[in-house]
């Protein structure tokens, strides 16, 4: 009976998986706890409280911090911890569905926010194009994209 070698997982995803993206989630997490009031005016100025913010919303933004690490240690733990390209593929689908969810959460800023890049401040990009980025590498990945095509192996 033949059984197929298991896939390489290819280095750009496990750059951007393992490293580059658990430290843009922790680097959020810092942000919505540590420097609160910064991270609710690059959300959206106008409505933000300023220096004051109100206990309920510093709540809010502890709790969106503590999901932050959360995420950023489950997807560098739980990736590094195996090399089954299922797992990976499980994991990976959730993120996708999660970033279409993330891209949603910015509509109420208007239509400008996904496609306006020099409008952009630092939160938007990070909400953006780089959600972008992340989904449309998300969807090659589940596509199977720069993977090496393995023969199974007699055995």
């Amino acid at each position: 009976m033949a059984a197929a070698t298991p896939a390489r997982i290819p280095a750009v995803y496990r750059l951007i998986f393992l490293w580059i993206e658990p430290a843009s989630i922790l680097a959020g997490a810092v942000y919505a706890h540590f420097l609160t009031p910064t991270y609710l005016d690059l959300t959206h100025a106008p409505t933000a409280p300023g220096l004051s913010v109100p206990i309920s919303t510093q709540i809010v933004m502890s709790q969106l911090a503590n999901l932050y690490l959360g995420l950023a240690i489950l997807e560098a733990s739980v990736l590094r911890a195996t090399t089954d390209v299922q797992v990976w593929k499980t994991f990976i689908t959730g993120l996708l569905i999660a970033d279409i969810g993330h891209l949603y959460s910015v509509a109420p800023l208007g239509s400008w926010v996904y496609w306006q890049y020099w409008r952009w401040n630092a939160i938007d990009c990070g909400n953006v194009p780089f959600v972008y980025f992340l989904a449309i590498l998300r969807s090659l990945f589940l596509l199977g994209v720069g993977f090496e095509k393995h023969k199974p192996k007699l055995t």
